[in-house]
């Protein structure tokens, strides 16, 4: 009597399919969004601190070759 090993159960292996998306541009209504929640939430804060901080170096810097403001 020889022993052999139980075969296994093949298992079918499912291939994922491949979703097949068009490509086509997003909303223009969603970009607009996007864009302004860009500019009011990210860049209007970022360009007025750098004004407002650029403003002072300038103030600073002049202050420094024509001396503080006198009376």
């Amino acid at each position: 009597m020889s022993r052999t090993a139980p075969k296994k159960a093949k298992r079918s292996v499912k291939s994922k399919q491949t979703r097949t998306t068009k490509s086509k541009q997003p909303n223009p209504k969603s970009r607009e969004l996007y864009a302004f929640l860009f500019l009011t939430i990210v860049l209007a804060p970022v360009a007025s601190a750098a004004l407002v901080g650029s403003y002072g170096f300038v103030i600073w810097m002049y202050q420094l070759i024509a001396g503080p403001p006198g009376a």
